[in-house]
Formats: structure tokens, sequence, C-alpha cells
């Protein structure tokens, strides 16, 4: 079965539920497509309802209005696939009793956001090794420690939310560390922070719980390695250069190097691409309306570069003007004028995050040979950097060579720490690199999946 559709919206976070608002409101006929079991996406996820928990303050509103409006969603459901047809796009699903097989589009918004940045080092493999995000899950939306002794390692306010979170339910923060120095340069962005009162008092929430129990943010030192027998029993911590190494009893680390913008679909799609380290790598090339550059597939949100949950609102509601202006429907300008101005600011805000917390480049020198870089296909450093001395320049020779990116993930969780050690060890800008092109199903489904058409 075939579903006939104006506009597919892919992705139920702040960028997809915002759009889906908007495109209801210029009455545009669509759909929504989400994997997960109610909207909100990964930054406003919502508790089982057995836990009667409501919506975190900052997604009531957004998440009150979605379910109102009662737009057409289709949740656990998998986009594994987007094809041309006819001047339309093709979508391909996977799902439930009762969801299409096909949506036949003429629009199409990619809202499918970000995942965390892996950042191997030895010993990561261990149980009790986690994302911030991973961590941020258990505490938050299904009330289970992911530990009692617990080190935090990264960079970024995301830390400070999660150690705050960890605190109030009883768990004991060893350390957390921050690879970056202290952001002394912070004063240049105060004007930035108009209209940021919600993330400021999270922030200062956040401080003023650690400083409660004795701990503080420790700038310039990370984790090195993580020690144990199918258990993280100790970490090795030290400055970012490797000086002054000591060792802590810790049963759980939890990492938090940012995010990657999520593009397999919009790869897979055939859009064009381009890489900007401060959006989190390569990200989809797009116009003042968020198109990319196969007509009629826009991007929004962390999917399309980093800015957080609030820049993704924004761009979510212009992309559905942009969708809107696609299809021939007339837009006010006062309303465009509205969104881009709003999302100017946060760009702003969002920019001066990243100026302040870069994604540290030592963790590139973590890396040891047995250090394990694609887990789904068991490549280490070694077979990798053997590779590019016996002339692997590309990434494209270097997946075929090692098989590493061609596991179940496809290279979600490998790819930029390839990209990183091929641009040290060849002298390539990172910027230059050409990425494979991802095969559907990009996502892993049902073998049956591929070809049930009921």
């Amino acid at each position: 079965m075939t579903k006939i559709t104006e506009l597919a919206i892919i992705g139920a976070g702040p960028a997809g539920m915002a759009a889906a608002i908007e495109a209801q409101r210029l009455e545009i006929d669509m759909v929504l497509i989400d994997s997960g079991a109610r909207p909100g996406g990964q930054v406003y996820r919502q508790t089982p309802p057995e836990f009667e928990d409501p919506p975190e303050p900052a997604a009531k509103n957004i998440i009150a209005t979605f379910t109102r409006l009662a737009i057409p969603t289709y949740h656990y459901t998998t986009v594994w696939g987007i094809f041309p047809e006819d001047g339309h796009q093709l979508l391909c699903l996977y799902g439930p009793e009762g969801v299409p097989r096909r949506i036949r589009a003429k629009a199409v918004i990619l809202a499918p956001g970000a995942y965390e940045r892996p950042t191997p080092f030895p010993g990561w493999t261990l149980p009790g090794v986690m994302t911030v995000g991973a961590a941020l899950i258990l505490v938050k939306h299904q009330h289970i420690l992911p530990g009692r002794r617990i080190l935090l390692s990264g960079t970024g306010p995301l830390q400070w939310v999660l150690a705050h979170k960890l605190i109030a339910a009883g768990a004991e923060i060893v350390k957390v560390l921050d690879a970056n120095p202290f952001p002394w340069r912070g004063w240049r962005y105060v004007a930035r922070l108009w209209g940021q009162g919600e993330r400021l008092k999270e922030g200062f929430d956040a401080f003023r719980a650690l400083w409660r129990t004795g701990q503080s943010v420790q700038w310039g030192q990370m984790v090195h390695s993580a020690h144990g027998d199918n258990q993280i029993e100790s970490a090795t911590i030290a400055w970012a250069n490797g000086s002054n190494p000591q060792t802590i009893a810790v049963d759980t680390i939890c990492l938090g190097y940012g995010f990657i913008p999520a593009v397999q679909l919009s790869r897979q799609a055939g859009c064009e691409h381009h890489f900007e380290a401060d959006l989190g790598g390569w990200i989809p090339t797009r116009d003042e309306w968020l198109m990319t550059t196969i007509p009629g597939i826009f991007a929004a949100g962390d999917g399309a570069g980093i800015g957080g949950k609030d820049t993704a609102y924004y761009e979510g509601q212009l992309a559905a003007l942009g969708v809107a202006q696609f299809l021939g429907i007339t837009n006010e300008p006062h309303r465009v004028f509205q969104v881009r101005r709003d999302l100017n600011r946060q760009w702003q805000f969002a920019e001066a995050l990243v100026t302040l917390f870069p994604f540290p480049s030592q963790t590139l020198d973590l890396l040891t040979d047995d250090t394990l870089i694609c887990r789904c296909e068991g490549v280490r450093v070694q077979d990798v950097r053997e590779m590019i001395s016996a002339g692997a320049t590309t990434l494209g020779v270097l997946r075929k060579l090692t098989r590493a990116g061609m596991g179940r993930c496809q290279g979600r969780f490998c790819t930029h720490t390839l990209a990183a050690i091929l641009a040290d060890q060849t002298g390539q800008p990172l910027d230059q690199l050409e990425l494979a092109t991802p095969r559907p199903p990009v996502m892993p489904i049902p073998l049956h999946g591929l070809t049930d058409e009921s």
C-alpha cells in the first residue's frame, strides 16, 4: 500500500514537531513518521505512560500543542530509504500493522536529529562506559541509575545537567572533567545570552548541585583509559595533553563530547553535503528555506547541523514555510520575518557555545594500536593505520580494505574517527574527504521489511 501526501516529516523531535504544527496551520496535507513511541525525540523524550511523569517544562507546550492538533503520526516506524519517483519522493517504511510500507510525497522534511559522538580510547568498550545521553535516558526517563561511582568526561554544559540529575537520584559523582580549558572568553558573548534565561538557570542549578557535594568541574582534563575485567573498575585520567595521570576507582564512565548530525537519509537520498566542524561534521547543503540540493527535500534541526533544541524548533518552522513556498502556497511575509529573526537569535547562542566548548583535538592522541575503532566489524586502530600506510588514501578504499563502517551501523559510530585518522596520517584536510553513500536500508530492519508491500 502506498500513501500519497503533500508532505512527509521524518522525526518527532523539536524540529519535526514544530514543522508539523506550522504545516498544519498552513493547511498542508501531511504525515509525520517517527521511530519512537511518543513525540519528543531524544531531547524531549517522554517517560513511559506508566510513570505518569509530566513532560519537562521546556517540552510541555510544544508536546501539548502537537497532541491537541492530532497530527497524523506513524510511531515505531523506520524510514529505511528515500527514492525519486516522477517528481515526487518515495519513502520506504517499516513499522507495525497499519503503517503503509510506502509513502509518496511532494515534499519531505528531514528532522532526524543527531547522535552522540563516539570517542574511542583504551577500554571504551567495557560495560559501564556509556554516553551522557544514554545516562540521561536511564535516570530521567527510566528512573534507573547507570552506576554508583560515576566519572563524567567530555566537554560542555550537558555534562553539568547530567551530574545534577545523577546527584538528585542518589549517585556519587567522583569527578566531572572538561577537556577544554575554563571558558574565560565567555564574557565576550554576554549579549548572546539575552532571552536564554531557561538555559542559564539550568546551568546554574547544575553547578550549585555539584558545589553542594564538594565537587566542581575540573577543566583541561579527560579520561585516557578504562580498566576492568568484564566491567569498569577504574579509570586513568590526566590533563588533555596526557600529563599528570592518576587512576581512580569508578564503576561507570559517562562520555559527552558533543553530537554528530544524523545524515544517513539525506546522504542516501543523494543530497549534496559539506563539512562544517563547528556544526558536527558533514551536513546537507541548504538554501535560505532549508531546502537541500534535491528539490522538495528539506532538512531541519540537529540533523542538518548541531544547534540545540531551540534552534531546531525554529528551523522546523522555517522548513515548513519553505515547503509552503515550494508547493505554491502563499506565505505571510511577517511570519517569515519573525521565524528568521528568532532562528538567528538562537544560532548566535549556539555558535557561542561551540566556540567556548569545541570538540577537543586531543582525543586522537588517546588511540593505541589495539583500540577498537569499528565495533561492528572488530577493526582496530592498527588495522586502519596499516592500510593507510599501504596506500589507502580515501574513506571508500579504507572501508573496503578493513570493513570498517560496513557493519550494522553503516559507519555511524566509526566514520568520524576513521576520517580523523586518515586526515592526520595523510595530511588531507577533513573537509576534502568524501563519505561513502549509505545503502538502503539505512537502519537495520527485518528482511521481510524490504519486500512487504502490505
